[in-house]
């Protein structure tokens, strides 16, 4: 069985900004899982102000074992 991990670090954040993104209306993020690979999970998100995509992006994450952080 594949070994579940509690925390996660950031091992890469890219951005592209398409949009100005207004700062008095309701923003909605969306994001889905692009691959799982052992300890490594990819997200891809978009953030839109109403139907208008202002950034795209992508994270890589690390599944880490927390006692590493106890010590």
């Amino acid at each position: 069985m594949a070994k579940l991990y509690m925390m996660y670090v950031t091992a890469s954040l890219f951005v592209k900004f398409k949009k100005p993104t207004p700062l008095d209306k309701p923003v909605t993020l969306r994001a889905r899982v692009k691959e799982v690979e052992g300890n490594r999970i990819t997200i891809d998100c978009e953030l839109y102000s109403g139907d208008a995509i202002c950034a795209t992006g992508e994270i890589v994450t690390v599944g880490v074992d927390p006692d590493i952080f106890i010590k």
